[in-house]
């Protein structure tokens, strides 16, 4: 299967251009140490309501969701409470390294931040504000389009559609097909919180069924169409559903914890009369007769008890939560990492990140910044994550997730080596995720990995570094002059 590599670009890249290089104060003072010169972060926005209407959720499952007090996929109270408290901590860190003043405001113009034009993105902005610089009067940018091209380049018509050769197909379909194998337990233990599924979302001759039941789909752009590549179907459903679960369990914490840790019982699915398995084979046999349209094998190996639910909501300890969260990750992961569909949708980020960090952005409020914050989405994070190869362990949540709140940051520090690029993940701690107490939220320490770029040799106090100018060259070579106009284009009418 072919790989984007960041490594192989660095490897075929020119190194026709450098940046500037160290300032003659410096040099004079003979000063050795290394020295923070700016930071880019990209951020996914912090606890939200479901994106989907109650009678989408209410299908799902016969049990009861929970009432929100804010529009499907708003940013809530809690969750702006949680991004203030953990942009108050960080503006701590940030002043530690001189980046920015340790109490009076941040001189204007030092910090920029874009956000996304939708309501959580937006409000996250602002709930970084008010942790990092409150009433320091900073405003905040964001795009004039519906689908804003940077974070949605698809939908937003600057990149093509994902276009998957047939053995690509095949191999994303295959690494789907793994997770559902893998991940068949636990979405018999989701079944068995929803309870049986609404019978329009059965297949033939299945009712009632569970989510456990429903056969997927991969579902492939048309050429020319804005559409990037959708999950259809129960493993799709079970994702979203786990991801719902911690979701709430961070909203109402106090609620969520008095719940006992417990897993549904599920045990393994008797295979019927040899009659019962023909009909099934014949049944659920993945078949579609619609184009671009390729149905995941099933064979599903667990069967769900009915499990009780707190005070008749599907709601769970967020132990429970945490246990069935991989569901979420692991199919986020092997469809936003997947290197046909990470560039499409994740390649402007990255190229927007890099050229930030080097000064070079057509948009110049980024290149004067020393502290650049982009407000997006979790799935902005898995895709650049993806091209760039890097891997993070944030237990007690599972490999490679993106809690909310969670970012991937690139630091610019000035070392005796040169000037060097270090990547880092990090999020809150589950203390300060579940906690309702706003100084334990700033104060309880933030997690952060140390990410190893291809091509890092350098220690930085950070973690390992690679030389700015050869980062900047591969992420280039990566982008292509196609990709770097249409960014110009996207920002050249943009008044400050």
């Amino acid at each position: 299967m072919r790989r984007v590599s960041v490594l192989a670009a660095l490897a075929a890249a020119v190194l026709s251009f450098s940046l500037p290089a160290h300032s003659d104060a410096q040099a004079a003072s003979g000063v050795n140490a290394p020295r923070l010169l700016k930071v880019v972060a990209l951020s996914r926005h912090g606890v939200r309501s479901p994106t989907q209407l109650p009678e989408t959720l209410s299908a799902w499952g016969s049990n009861e969701w929970p009432g929100w007090s804010v529009a499907p996929g708003h940013l809530t109270d809690r969750g702006e409470a949680l991004i203030e408290g953990e942009w108050t901590g960080l503006r701590e860190s940030l002043a530690f390294d001189g980046l920015l003043p340790a109490s009076e405001c941040p001189q204007k113009g030092s910090v920029f931040i874009y956000a996304d034009n939708e309501e959580r993105t937006l409000a996250t902005a602002g709930a970084m504000l008010d942790g990092l610089a409150p009433g320091c009067g900073m405003t905040i940018a964001s795009g004039a389009k519906a689908r804003d091209p940077l974070f949605h380049p698809v939908q937003g018509g600057l990149m093509p559609p994902p276009d998957l050769s047939a053995r690509e197909r095949e191999n994303l379909a295959g690494e789907l097909a793994a997770v559902r194998s893998d991940m068949d337990r636990r979405m018999a233990e989701l079944s068995a919180i929803l309870g049986p599924a609404s019978p329009r979302l059965c297949p033939p001759g299945e009712i009632p069924c569970t989510l456990s039941d429903i056969p997927t789909s991969l579902i492939f752009p048309r050429a020319g169409s804005r559409e990037g590549v959708a999950l259809r179907g129960g493993l799709a459903i079970a994702s979203t559903a786990a991801e719902v679960l911690l979701l709430e369990s961070l909203e109402w914490p106090q609620r969520s914890l008095i719940i006992p840790a417990e897993v549904p019982v599920t045990q393994p699915k008797g295979p019927g009369t040899p009659v019962e398995q023909k009909a099934r084979e014949i049944i659920l046999a993945p078949r579609s007769d619609r184009p671009g349209v390729m149905p995941l094998p099933y064979r599903s190996r667990w069967e769900p008890a009915p499990a009780q639910v707190s005070h008749g909501d599907i709601l769970v300890n967020p132990t429970t939560a945490l246990h069935l969260l991989p569901v979420h990750t692991r199919v986020q992961n092997a469809l936003q990492r997947f290197p046909a569909i990470a560039r499409q949708e994740g390649m402007p980020l990255l190229l927007f990140m890099t050229e930030a960090l080097a000064g070079t952005s057509p948009l110049k409020e980024a290149n004067d910044a020393d502290l650049v914050i982009l407000s997006g989405h979790d799935t902005n994070i898995v895709n650049v994550a993806g091209l760039l190869g890097v891997h993070w362990n944030n237990a007690p949540f599972p490999r490679d997730s993106t809690p909310p709140g969670s970012m991937l940051v690139f630091r610019l520090w000035d070392t005796p080596q040169g000037r060097m690029v270090q990547a880092s993940f990090q999020c809150q701690t589950t203390a300060a995720l579940l906690s309702t107490d706003e100084s334990v939220m700033a104060e309880a320490a933030l997690r952060q990995e140390p990410l190893i770029l291809p091509g890092s040799f350098a220690q930085t106090p950070a973690g390992p570094g690679l030389p700015a100018d050869a980062f900047l060259a591969s992420v280039r070579a990566m982008a292509g002059a196609t990709l770097d106009a249409g960014l110009t284009r996207l920002f050249s009418d943009r008044k400050p």
